[in-house]
């Protein structure tokens, strides 16, 4: 097994590490947690839509 060692100076890599968290954390969890929310909702309504309301 070859183990790569970084040719980048270690506070370039320090910087895109926490700038790939940044945008893990603040964009892409936002937006999959909304569209899997629509998404559900979406599939509610359908099956509210298409068979009614179901009854209690």
């Amino acid at each position: 097994m070859v183990i790569k060692k970084s040719t980048q100076a270690p506070e370039k890599v320090k910087n895109d590490e926490v700038r790939a968290l940044g945008f893990i954390i603040f964009l892409l969890f936002p937006i999959l947690t909304v569209i899997s929310i629509s998404g559900y909702g979406f599939i509610i309504w359908m099956i509210q839509a298409f068979g009614g309301v179901i009854a209690h």
